[in-house]
């Protein structure tokens, strides 16, 4: 029963992998179709080890004698495609002339696996008849292929630790802790069936099933996150209103025209809110009002006292604070929040937050709100 359950779970994983694949080769999107390849290398390899522990649960290796040592290099590639799929999804970095170089131990141990590839079946069931134990150097490999993907495992940590944090950076960051656990458990449990230690699964099974794992959530990252999935852009401003006629810079407005640029403010920020583009300059915004920027910098500083940066900051921590404390974004981390909101570093981040609430971020979150963190933000000009 457990075997028959085992075999159809690995069979409807395979499938899942190749059509997973598919998709991902069938991708459009120009932006992605290197990270893509890459994921779908990653799926098809996974698909081909998972099909190799099929066999052996329903003891079809001898059935089919070219199935003999057939996934022994494609472990020399898995940490290269899973290192190289983060590094180009994350950081959106294309593939190079020299990142071929990390599929060079695959493919000069397959070169060294060919004259047994070549062998014929009869030759091959030969083999596995007359060793019914693995040979020594099948151990050896399995070190080196486990040396080196620890080597490609801590790369792959210290990119996602550099990454910026996102529903993307969350998702694959789960996914290559399954796919190491997953790599880990196999190895040690190749180990001890190495040392003739008796197993309820063969190493085969547990590597076969921890890559099923790997590949339903890569499934669930699809469907969470679409295949063709882009970190959302920085928010558009609107258009922006007709060129004012040319005034002298150091010429102070008449108090209707004050009166007048004040209320344009106060709709582009509560209403188009623009400060959430995180690159706003004084320029820009200046042409959405149709002001001069020495004319802005004026209005800002005399109806506010701050100047741009902090009166664009004073929405931003309100806009934070608000998502902060909204229960449907309890799960969403507090840099994507302040993404979000327009704040561009965490330095900026801490610090004007700081400043306007004397919290930080986390403490305001953890229910600090009422010792400080009312709306101080002044956002709200004169007329």
């Amino acid at each position: 029963m457990m075997q028959t359950a085992l075999s159809l779970i690995l069979l409807l994983a395979m499938g899942q992998g190749v059509f997973l694949a598919i998709a991902l080769l069938a991708a459009r999107q120009a932006e992605l179709r290197g990270a893509n390849r890459l994921l779908a290398g990653l799926l098809l390899g996974s698909v081909a080890v998972i099909g190799h522990a099929w066999l052996g649960i329903n003891h079809l290796y001898t059935t089919y004698p070219h199935s003999a040592l057939a996934i022994a290099t494609i472990g020399l590639l898995s940490g290269p495609l899973l290192y190289l799929y983060l590094r180009t999804a994350l950081t959106e970095r294309r593939l190079g002339a020299r990142d071929w170089l990390h599929g060079a131990p695959f493919l000069l141990a397959t070169g060294a696996m060919l004259p047994f590839y070549l062998q014929s079946a009869e030759a091959k069931l030969a083999w596995m008849l007359q060793r019914p134990l693995l040979p020594w150097y099948i151990g050896l490999s399995v070190l080196v292929k486990s040396l080196m993907f620890i080597c490609y495992v801590v790369a792959s940590y210290r990119l996602m630790r550099g990454a910026a944090s996102g529903p993307l950076a969350g998702g694959l960051a789960r996914l290559a802790k399954i796919w190491v656990l997953g790599a880990a458990g196999s190895v040690a449990a190749f180990g001890i069936e190495f040392a003739d230690v008796a197993l309820p699964l063969s190493s085969d099974a547990v590597g076969a099933i921890a890559l099923a794992c790997f590949v339903y959530a890569t499934a669930f990252l699809a469907i969470r996150l679409p295949l063709g999935y882009l970190p959302p852009a920085p928010a558009t401003l609107p258009a922006p209103l007709p060129e004012p006629a040319p005034r002298y810079a150091n010429k102070r407005l008449s108090e209707p025209d004050r009166a007048g640029f004040l209320d344009a403010l106060k709709r582009c920020m509560e209403v188009d809110q623009v400060y959430r583009n995180g690159e706003l300059t004084l320029d820009e915004l200046a042409a959405l009002l149709a002001m001069t920027p020495h004319e802005l910098s004026q209005l800002i500083n005399d109806a506010c006292g701050v100047n741009l940066q902090e009166y664009l900051n004073r929405y931003r921590v309100d806009a934070l604070k608000a998502a902060l404390l909204a229960p449907e974004q309890a799960s969403t981390s507090i840099l994507d929040l302040a993404l979000a909101c327009g704040f561009n570093s965490k330095t900026t981040l801490n610090r004007a937050f700081k400043k306007q609430t004397g919290l930080t971020p986390s403490e305001f979150r953890r229910g600090g709100a009422g010792t400080g963190a009312e709306s101080s933000s002044g956002t709200t000009l004169p007329g």
